[in-house]
């Protein structure tokens, strides 16, 4: 075998293992630093579609109204939150407080074509608002539309 074939043959190798990589490092949670300046972490998103790969079957709900949305501030109370959201998909311990996780399509406007986004509200410990974040730069945008 000469040089250039194995020269070839190692790229060819190296390529392809890269590939194979590449979709695993994609799956990880990406933080956005403008949506999300804490880098609050959100779990995966759990499904039961049997003939559906969970890549693809994340839901939420439509939310055609964000005034709801938008009403978030800080200092509401957990009571007033769950009137407005609804019930959270996930309450969980952060390291600044309780956590609430949503899910909600949004209404991409050139297309029509939905997009479901994840939020999160944190709580301090007299169960009020102190932030709550969109886990994508995208959906914070479209939220402010």
């Amino acid at each position: 075998m000469s040089m250039i074939e194995s020269t070839f043959r190692l790229s060819t190798l190296v390529l392809a293992a890269a590939c194979i990589a590449l979709p695993a490092a994609a799956r990880g949670n990406p933080e956005d630093a403008v949506s999300n300046p804490d880098k609050l972490q959100y779990s995966d998103v759990k499904v039961g579609y049997a003939d559906m790969k969970t890549d693809f079957a994340r839901d939420g709900v439509l939310a055609e109204q964000l005034g709801g949305i938008r009403s978030i501030q800080p200092g509401m109370s957990q009571e007033r939150v769950l009137q407005t959201l609804g019930e959270p998909l996930a309450r969980t311990a952060g390291s600044k407080g309780q956590e609430w996780d949503y899910n909600f399509k949004l209404r991409q406007p050139q297309s029509g074509n939905l997009l479901v986004c994840q939020y999160k509200v944190v709580f301090d410990d007299v169960k009020e608002v102190i932030e709550s974040v969109w886990r994508r730069r995208q959906c914070q945008q479209l939220a402010r539309r």
